[in-house]
Parts: structure tokens; sequence; C-alpha cells
């Protein structure tokens, strides 16, 4: 599909890999490479089969909401429509993304109930109390890893020396102490971009925002954790583990199904 037609909410921009890339780890996918290692290779490095999750409609009310965020921060207009109401210009967009997007079968009425609900709770409970100081929202950053293998990707917020991610949850997260390793290795692959860029990044944050209920308002629950020697030590690790992989596939392919634990990938 040309991406021209697709709403300017729901646009994305890929960080571009030099030309000396030989592969480019994005944070979201990080995961994937200890959960899904087959997988992680068919879709991320041999591309021989499309990322198996498109969207739903838990993720295309997350990009809408983090569009809020974003223009809320930045003092930017929602709407880019003279006279016409953020609410209405937000719902025309969404209208013409699932009329594009009608395999992703999503619930637009659910969304049109909640986007509004979960961000401006995210909004007046923790962006606006917390929008003083260095920040930067939507940030697209990359940098080489080592033997022409690179990270990058985009960001949602830094606040001084702390990373956000923001997440819409349908319900109270049952942990509100740590983060998620699926989390918390994403933004540690930020801040680990961050240092390398001269930034000062101490503390990592996920911020929930979660859907009301029939008797609870939306809310936002902040977690917050301090990147310490273990964090640091698992982020270092694991980057050089994925690129000492990559490597591998690319000058020993015969050992590509024993890196990724599958015997259908034996070459």
């Amino acid at each position: 599909m040309d991406e021209k037609l697709i709403p300017e909410i729901f646009r994305y921009e890929k960080a571009i890999a030099p030309a000396n890339c030989i592969h480019m780890i994005s944070p979201s996918m990080i995961n994937k490479f200890f959960s899904y290692p087959k997988m992680y290779y068919e879709e991320e490095i041999a591309k021989t089969k499309p990322r198996d999750f498109q969207g739903n409609t838990a993720s295309v009310m997350g990009t809408i909401c983090h569009h809020v965020y974003k223009c809320v921060a930045n003092k930017e207009p929602i709407s880019k429509v003279e006279g016409q109401s953020d609410r209405d210009y937000v719902n025309e967009q969404l209208d013409l993304f699932a009329t594009l997007k009608p395999e992703l079968q999503l619930d637009v009425d659910d969304i049109k109930v909640n986007w509004p609900l979960v961000s401006m709770a995210v909004v007046n409970q923790y962006i606006l109390p917390n929008s003083v100081g260095r920040i930067l929202t939507e940030y697209k950053i990359q940098c080489e890893i080592s033997d022409n293998v690179y990270i990058g990707g985009t960001f949602d917020r830094l606040e001084g020396d702390c990373l956000i991610d923001f997440k819409n949850v349908s319900q109270k997260p049952s942990n509100t102490e740590t983060i998620p390793f699926e989390y918390k290795i994403q933004l540690l692959a930020y801040a680990w971009m961050l240092r390398k860029k001269g930034h000062e990044v101490n503390r990592i944050r996920v911020v929930y925002g979660v859907k009301p209920t029939k008797t609870i308002e939306a809310r936002c629950y902040p977690v917050t954790e301090t990147i310490d020697y273990v964090a640091d030590k698992l982020i270092n690790d694991t980057l050089q583990l994925i690129t000492e992989s990559i490597v591998i596939c690319k000058n020993r392919p015969e050992l590509i199904h024993l890196i990724f634990k599958s015997m259908e990938l034996k070459k």
C-alpha cells in the first residue's frame, strides 16, 4: 500500500539503515530474539516472512494516544484541520485507517470511546505534571553496535535522565514495582543508544494508561526502575549476543539452525 494513503496519525517512518549496515536491530523485537528465535530469524534477518503482528484494536488505540501525548508535550495542535475538533479529527483519521486496513478487524467503536478517556488520564495525571526541564518526544535514534550491525528506532519520551515508554492496558498491571522483561529490554536498548550519543540516562519508566471500567475511571500508573549494574550488563550482553549471532549467520550459514533453534532452518 502507498504510504501516502495512510492517515497522518498512523504513518511511521522506519530508521534508515546506513549503507554498510548488515542488520538493523529493532528494540521492540529484542524480546522475540529470546522468546521466538526462529520467528526472529525469518522476520528480522532473512525477511522471508512478514512480522506476525500487524496491529489490532489495542495497538491502534495506542498509536492514537501516542499522537496525543506528543502533541500535548510539544504544544502542537492535535487537529490539523482549522475549525475541526480534536476528537472529530482523530476519529476521521481512524475511520479512514480502518477502511484501508480491513484485515485488522478493528473495533472502531471501542477505540472511539476509549482513546479520549485514556489519553486525557495520562495527559492530566502524568504528562502535564512532568513537563518541566529537558524533554524529547517521539525521537528517532540509531547507532552502530559493532561489525556493521546497528540498532535503531523511535522512543516515546525522555525526561531529563529518565526514559519513558507509554503502554495502554485494559486493567491495572498486577506488578507496579518492576517492569516486565519485554518492556525493560526495549527501554534499556534505547537508553544504551542515548548514552552512546552523550545523553545521561539513569532511569527507565513505563507509564500504563488503563482503560476505564463500569465503576473505575481511566487512570495511569508509572513504574520506574534505576539502570543499575545488572541492567547495564544485561543490555550490553544482549546486544553483543544478537550482534555475534548476526555475524555468524552471514559468515557461517550452516550454523543458522543451531543459533535460532530450529531444524527447519538447516541449510
